[in-house]
């Protein structure tokens, strides 16, 4: 063997024992600990739900099985428990947060109170990807896309949310008439006010928080759904259109691409930047084995929540491409966005 050849294999020696004792580090550190899993909306939200089904299943998949303690850290739509996890918490992997999907784009796409770089944070995985859904209740006379392109419908939207972000988008580049009324502080207080005939309809709600949650309203055929914003149709639902079937302009695409980017992130679980890459990726290799652990996909199938399995370096390269996009759909999207 060479001179060269045997430096390479002793480089490559050193490092696979380094990896070893990394390993080795990352299976001691966690026994005994309870990591604080931070998440950024209300109890008994479709969030909430995918929360703590995570926190119960995957501890079993980090070495030295810790607890995971959820904790609430409601705020201007996940940009509090951000910002905490980027300031304030640990950055050894005892702290991970679960937080809204428009997160790591609110900086790029909504400037205005982060105190985070979205490109730094650590990303674990996420349990799903989504489908936002807009719809109508059945007694409203909007009953497809077209009718919600003709009349105008009340829908209710809250700030910092994409329901107020796609109410805006769907105006935009698809030509709805929507009158948006924001004061609500929640999801689940406009489906109060839709269920006692305040408004007509909602403006962006998850395909899999509606299975969870609303599985009546389904079954009941109580909603009209009008259409599917997010980058490809749900394949449960080929007869519901997609945004994209009714924009014919590269600039329109361009803007819906961008601001339908969250959707891939689903309902993304982050640690804080600075964490070392080596207990980054053992928390998305238990990410990952917790997504194909048949105890895991039981549960969620006993508890109606749809399951697709998004990688933290999925999520992350999304977040890389959103912010190289090309100024003037930034700015666009920005419009769109703004309160």
């Amino acid at each position: 063997m060479g001179k060269a050849a045997g430096w390479r294999a002793f480089v490559f020696l050193c490092a696979c024992a380094a990896a070893l004792s990394a390993r080795a580090q990352d299976s001691d550190f966690y026994k005994g600990r309870t990591m604080d899993m931070f998440v950024g909306s209300e109890a008994g939200s479709g969030y909430d739900a995918y929360a703590r089904l995570v926190a119960a299943h995957l501890p079993k998949q980090i070495p030295g099985r810790p607890n995971i303690l959820v904790k609430q850290m409601v705020g201007a739509g996940g940009i509090v428990a951000t910002n905490y996890l980027a300031r304030i918490a640990p950055r050894d992997g005892t702290a991970i947060a679960q937080v809204q999907n428009t997160v790591p784009f609110q900086p790029l796409i909504a400037p205005g109170g982060e105190q985070f770089d979205a490109t730094k944070l650590g990303y674990i995985g996420s349990a799903n990807s989504e489908v936002a859904l807009a719809f109508t209740w059945v007694t409203s006379p909007t009953a497809t896309l077209e009718d919600l392109r003709n009349r105008e419908t009340i829908m209710a939207g809250v700030i910092g949310s994409i329901s107020a972000n796609y109410a805006r988008a769907l105006t935009d580049l698809a030509g709805a008439k929507i009158r948006l009324i924001t004061g609500y502080a929640s999801a689940g207080q406009a489906m109060l006010a839709l269920e006692k005939g305040e408004i007509e309809g909602y403006p962006a709600l998850f395909w899999s928080t509606f299975k969870s949650t609303k599985p009546d309203w389904l079954a009941q055929k109580k909603v009209h759904l009008l259409v599917q914003l997010a980058l490809k149709k749900h394949p449960e639902l080929p007869d519901v259109p997609l945004i994209f079937d009714v924009l014919h302009t590269d600039a329109d695409r361009a803007a819906a691409e961008l601001l339908l980017a969250p959707q891939l992130a689903g309902r993304p679980f982050i640690t804080p930047p600075g964490l070392s890459p080596e207990r980054l990726a053992l928390l998305q290799r238990a990410f990952a084995q917790m997504m194909r652990d048949s105890e895991f996909r039981a549960e969620a199938a006993r508890r109606n929540m749809e399951v697709q399995f998004t990688s933290g370096e999925e999520i992350a390269a999304v977040v890389a491409r959103a912010y190289a996009s090309p100024a003037d759909v930034i700015a666009r999207v920005r419009r769109i966005s703004a309160p």
